[in-house]
């Protein structure tokens, strides 16, 4: 668009709203407050269903990490054979040797 045709339009448009006149602007407030009111210090208010929810999802949670440790225990405790600590000698754990 050449820069005479966005004068024009800018023009056009500037007559329009001076035509119109003044008009009050009006202050739009998204529901007239807030939903939630806040509350200071104190825990949130769950309904029921909320608290169900929480229940069953953590519930699910420590069933799936039992279940694993039970049946998967090598994940965690690893794959080799714990090592026989009463071979190991005092050099092998770095205790000096006692001299009196």
């Amino acid at each position: 668009m050449s820069p005479v045709g966005r004068t024009a339009g800018l023009l056009w448009a500037g007559a329009q709203v001076l035509r119109r006149g003044p008009q009050q602007i009006s202050v739009r407030k998204a529901g007239g407050g807030p939903h939630i009111v806040a509350q200071y210090r104190q825990p949130p208010q769950l309904t029921k269903r909320q608290q169900f929810q929480a229940e069953l999802l953590s519930g699910a949670m420590w069933f799936w990490i039992l279940w694993h440790t039970w049946h998967d225990s090598d994940a965690i405790l690893g794959h080799f054979p714990w090592p026989d600590t009463s071979a190991w000698t005092d050099e092998d754990l770095g205790i000096p040797p006692d001299d009196e």
